[in-house]
């Protein structure tokens, strides 16, 4: 075989596509191929099989993306991130945040970032530098909310991370520097949602519990913006490490959604606790105990002292009803740490083939 047929053949298995520069594409996993002519300047190979790229949905998000800075060198920031570089390097960089609106602008970074430096700065997208005011933090889920005193700027639009499902599509974008956006891309490898019924107990929350993404995570976009195909924040960043192969973690937004008020209004986040482990119902124990529908939060231990036991709740009880919501296994953790302690609520249990309302009041999460 001479050396050009052997290159036509690896041409053809590449099966590469040549669009022009700047052609909009789908991104997503539900995107289609793309039919293109070839362009007399600046082309570009593509290969089928997955997003042909990413370019517009990191240029129409930008705008939401900033830099948190010391105001004076800390260490271990993104700057000892690089190759050869020493630990305890110092420098002004801590990481990234981005913009949301709810009654006002304010950025959204991780606790631990916030808390690196007594005085912050955040970095805009057109470079200017502005002072910025630790308003809340959570430790428990390392979420910070900063406020910053600059009219006209776009936020980004928050998604549902309960919708997300394994194998989509997720970018993660980062400003450590405050120079030029980076970006990320990768897939759902969990959602995290299989793992809420844990919170119930009190324990602390784990990573389980965070969407995990093969995505790349490092220092420098910790606390910025995931998003999903679509350009919607599905989650927060979260860096655990610098070496490669590491697994990377997302706060899911909706955690975010749940304790941003509390953040704004209070500081902080005082959640509820209600110390009963529960489990999913399935269609033989709905048919067992003839429950209308295959739903519900099934209780298998109440915790000794808690708010569960004082309030009669037992263990074969089955949780359908949190006031007036209906809830699960995977929607009750999070509704009961949201529910204000020590406000009694009716809780609608299935105990005897009947539905029975039980006054439940909720305390302080133990830490």
């Amino acid at each position: 075989m001479t050396r050009v047929a052997a290159l036509l053949l690896l041409v053809a298995a590449c099966r590469e596509r040549v669009v022009p520069a700047d052609a909009r594409v789908a991104t997503g996993s539900a995107a289609k191929p793309v039919v293109a002519t070839a362009a007399p300047e600046s082309p570009r190979l593509l290969y089928s099989g997955g997003p042909s790229s990413f370019v517009d949905l990191v240029a129409r998000s930008r705008h939401g993306v900033v830099a948190i800075r010391a105001g004076s060198p800390v260490k271990s920031g993104p700057a000892a991130m690089f190759p050869g570089a020493p630990d305890a390097v110092a420098d002004v960089a801590l990481g990234t945040g981005f913009l949301v609106e709810n009654r006002g602008v304010f950025v959204v970074t991780n606790d631990h970032i916030a808390a690196a430096a007594s005085e912050l700065h955040v970095v805009l997208p057109d470079h200017s530098e502005v002072p910025a005011k630790l308003v809340g933090r959570d430790t428990r889920l390392d979420l910070a909310l900063l406020s910053i005193d600059v009219p006209r700027l776009a936020p980004l639009h928050m998604g549902n991370s309960d919708d997300l499902q394994v194998g989509e599509w997720v970018v993660a974008l980062g400003d450590p520097f405050g120079d030029e956006v980076t970006a990320s891309a990768g897939i759902v490898s969990a959602t995290g949602r299989e793992a809420a019924s844990s919170l119930l107990q009190g324990a602390a929350m784990t990573y389980r519990m965070f969407i995990q993404t093969d995505a790349r995570i490092h220092r420098g976009n910790s606390g910025g913006p995931v998003l999903n195909a679509a350009g919607e924040v599905i989650g927060v960043a979260v860096a655990t490490g610098d070496r490669t192969g590491e697994l990377s973690f997302v706060i899911p937004i909706n955690r975010v959604r749940e304790i941003f008020d509390a953040l704004r209004d209070y500081g902080q986040v005082a959640r509820g606790w209600l110390g009963a482990m529960v489990k999913p119902v399935t269609a033989d124990l709905a048919t067992d105990v003839a429950l209308p529908q295959e739903h519900g939060a099934l209780i298998t231990e109440i915790k000794p002292g808690s708010p569960a036991a004082r309030s009669g709740l037992r263990a074969g009880d089955i949780i359908i009803k949190w006031g007036e919501q209906a809830v699960d296994d995977k929607s009750l953790p999070w509704i009961v740490a949201s529910n204000p302690i020590g406000k009694a609520v009716a809780v609608t249990v299935w105990r005897n083939k009947a539905a029975l309302p039980i006054p439940v009041v909720t305390e302080k999460m133990p830490q």
